[in-house]
């Protein structure tokens, strides 16, 4: 990404603000000038003051002019600050809203393909590094740009001799800079992408602690994570380098300016002190601006290396919702035609799949890992489209229907629970938090076998239960993903092992709860543990993607097939 891409991308962002920009420049405008005058100041008082004859009513006068210069000059340059600073994070608001909301709009295929930190690290230091460009570099390239012209203006009018050496080392200073932004912004782009790596790692390891103890891995994971930051660190010392580079040189320039000041003033120019002090200030004052603007190239190429992280995942291609139907008055009738698929175009995971399920219907699918029983139920709920074939509900193709209103009647309860860190009733209503009352949550709980150990936790169904639920057992959690999906009432239901995580008698409880919860509704359910699909209309058996057997429990087990031999490994 390059300057004009980048700035163009940006200013979609400070468009709404431009009044204020123009205001924070004018206001910083203001507090340059009046800065700029102070060595015009310190050479008349230099030369009225101390030269000839003193005088009070004049060192008065002086002495408010200078603390007037300097007020006006402070108060002008706060009030540019506070509205720089409101542009600031109100563009990281607005691109963080952005971001989040692509992010929920994304196929489920670009979180599968990108790590959790990666994109964590987009949301967080990304973003930070773009707003700084919006405002804080802007403002400083404002100040030091305005100071620059106006010191050297005011060089050339005192002085046009002592002077042209600005002209013979502003173009070396250009070059110093464009030969090291190349660098900097390619040592930038290393560091954002190794930044993502390290949230990553971060993640994985405070969401795996018991993990890391139990398997003794804090030294292997400490090794990861010292030789991510190590890179990091060495990507930031060449950024830093690059611009030490820029400033040692630049101060080089500058100090050569300032002999020759010093030199020909001396011995070839016929200057009074007041003259040479405002002058030799107004060189002295030059540096500084000078050196911000050399500056400003470090950020601003960490800038757009950000820049194309944030933009790209701004432009990610969203999950596609051509569908314009309504699905409503939703029997329940399923039907996979000759469905293939596969996450690659190397190798399908699905073949040939031919599946009918009835309205009403119970409908089990078994089989080893990787034989395709997850992939089913994601291609249902259109997380993927199929390469080939077609999934109807009720005769019509999923394909035909808007995706909220295909996903609302579908119901869908892991055995990898994920709970919200928000409050029992919020994670019982998911997504339904305006419309559901709490009689209808409480009903839910109360099946789901979940309602006592809610109404013992201390603010009952306000009760806030922690990261991904860590505040409640396995067993609780799994129950309150099974009330989530009772309260929802989709005529449609999925369990992939719903009760994997409760005990024998507790099991027994939600099952009856499950069963009562089955009825009327047309239900797929994903199987380990054969148990728990005996009473299931049919079994579906899977293999390498491939439907091998169907039929009901009875039926499998007298034909002798995959099925019987399954069964039998399991219970003998």
């Amino acid at each position: 990404m390059g300057y004009k891409n980048f700035i163009s991308r940006l200013f979609y962002y400070l468009k709404p603000h431009v009044g204020k920009l123009v205001f924070t420049s004018a206001m910083m405008i203001f507090a340059t000038v009046l800065e700029g005058s102070i060595p015009e100041i310190t050479g008349r008082i230099i030369d009225d003051l101390f030269v000839g004859e003193r005088n009070t009513q004049t060192a008065l006068l002086y002495a408010g002019i200078l603390l007037a210069v300097i007020t006006a000059s402070s108060l002008f340059a706060l009030t540019s600050t506070a509205a720089s600073s409101w542009v600031s994070n109100k563009v990281i608001m607005d691109l963080r809203a952005n971001m989040f909301a692509k992010l929920l709009k994304l196929p489920k295929a670009y979180f599968d393909q990108h790590p959790t930190g990666e994109t964590l690290s987009k949301l967080t230091y990304d973003v930070e590094q773009i707003a700084n460009a919006a405002s804080t570099i802007w403002l400083e390239f404002v100040k030091s740009f305005v100071f620059v012209v106006i010191l050297i203006t005011y060089l050339f009018y005192k002085s046009w001799e002592l002077s042209l050496s600005l002209i013979i080392f502003l173009p070396l200073v250009f070059l110093a800079v464009k030969l090291s932004s190349t660098r900097m912004r390619n040592s930038s782009r290393k560091v954002r992408q190794y930044m993502g790596n390290m949230t990553h790692l971060l993640n994985e390891n405070i969401s795996g602690n018991s993990l890391v103890k139990i398997y003794n891995a804090q030294n292997q994971e400490s090794n990861k994570f010292f030789a991510l930051i190590q890179t990091i660190r060495q990507q930031r010392f060449k950024v830093d380098m690059a611009s030490a580079f820029n400033m040692t040189f630049v101060n080089i320039l500058i100090g050569l300016s300032l002999t020759s000041v010093v030199y020909f003033s001396a011995t070839y120019l016929t200057m009074t002190a007041g003259e040479f002090l405002s002058y030799f200030t107004a060189m002295g004052m030059l540096v500084k601006p000078s050196k911000s603007l050399i500056n400003i190239n470090k950020p601003l190429q960490i800038a757009i290396a950000a820049g194309e992280s944030v933009f790209g995942l701004i432009d990610e291609t969203q999950e596609q919702n051509t569908g314009k139907k309504q699905l409503k008055n939703v029997k329940g009738t399923i039907k996979f035609n000759h469905v293939s698929f596969g996450y690659t175009d190397q190798k399908n995971v699905l073949n040939n799949i031919d599946l009918d399920i009835k309205a009403g219907e119970t409908v089990a699918l078994v089989g080893s890992t990787g034989s395709g029983k997850t992939t089913i139920i994601q291609l249902l709920a259109k997380f993927y489209s199929p390469k080939s074939g077609s999934i109807t509900i009720d005769g019509t193709d999923i394909c035909e229907f808007e995706l909220d209103s295909l996903r609302t009647q579908i119901a869908f309860v892991d055995q990898n629970v994920r709970l919200f860190n928000d409050t029992v009733k919020g994670n019982i209503a998911l997504g339904q938090t305006q419309n559901m009352n709490d009689e209808k949550i409480k009903n839910a709980a109360k099946i789901a076998n979940a309602y006592d150990f809610v109404e013992a936790l201390s603010e009952k169904f306000d009760s806030r239960i922690g990261e991904d639920g860590t505040k409640l057992s396995g067993g609780q959690r799994q129950r309150l993903a099974i009330a989530r999906a009772i309260a929802k009432d989709s005529p449609i239901l999925i369990l992939d092992e719903a009760t994997s995580a409760l005990d024998s008698a507790t099991e027994r409880k939600v099952q009856a709860a499950i069963d009562e919860m089955q009825k009327d509704r047309t239900t797929i359910i994903i199987a380990h543990r054969l148990s728990t699909v005996q009473k299931a209309d049919k079994i579906v058996v899977l293999r390498q993607g491939e439907v091998t057997e169907q039929g009901s429990h009875q039926e499998l087990l007298s034909a002798n097939g995959e099925y019987a031999s399954l069964y039998k490994h399991q219970f003998n």
